[in-house]
């Protein structure tokens, strides 16, 4: 019998997908692909979003660890979790590059098809920024959540920049984040429905 090929991107990530969308089936919780951060200098490959945004990094046995450092960097500001999904063979390489926090699942082909080892547990992110979380929302949104702690005065008009360094300056990073969860919650049903 010969060996399975290697894992592609696309075989991972869908088993993942489903792994994850089995694991919070009964969470009020969204997986959603190629989540833009930065304003889309770089995307998570998948996101969980439910009380927290956990994303995922993949990296399989074809794909290079070049970008994966800026990818880190980015990630670091946004995500309350984050977890590098990669083949064991740049599992050395890769834990020389990621934070203490970030989880580790490392992943296998079988003959039964793939297989995730957890290497490491993924923990809370410690370097949250809030003024990157805050892009997250859309202007309507940010305003919104600026009325709603009767910030709004003075930015209703104002480009969205100032609109999110209002809120980055005034409002407590849990309060961004939770706001952002909503919202990307919110607009994952608006853009799925029929």
């Amino acid at each position: 019998m010969s060996l399975p090929s290697p894992a592609t991107d696309a075989s991972i990530r869908a088993a993942l997908k489903l792994k994850l969308a089995a694991t919070h089936q009964q969470d009020d919780t969204v997986v959603l692909d190629e989540l833009g951060v930065s304003r889309g200098e770089v995307r998570v490959d998948l996101a969980v979003v439910n009380g927290e945004i956990h994303g995922y990094e993949i990296k399989s046995e074809r794909d290079s660890l070049r970008r994966l450092p800026n990818q880190v960097d980015i990630y670091s500001k946004v995500l309350d979790q984050a977890t590098l999904v990669t083949a064991e063979g740049h599992l050395d390489a890769a834990l020389a590059i990621i934070p203490d926090w970030w989880g580790v699942l490392c992943v296998d082909t079988t003959h039964a098809g793939l297989r995730f080892k957890s290497v490491r547990h993924s923990k809370t992110n410690p370097t949250r920024d809030a003024r990157v979380l805050a892009e997250f929302l859309w202007l309507d949104d940010a305003i919104r959540l600026l009325e709603q702690h009767g910030l709004d005065r003075g930015v209703r008009s104002k480009p969205r920049r100032i609109v999110w360094d209002r809120i980055s300056e005034t409002l407590h990073i849990d309060v961004i984040a939770t706001a952002v969860r909503e919202h990307l919650k919110s607009r994952t049903v608006l853009t799925t429905a029929p």
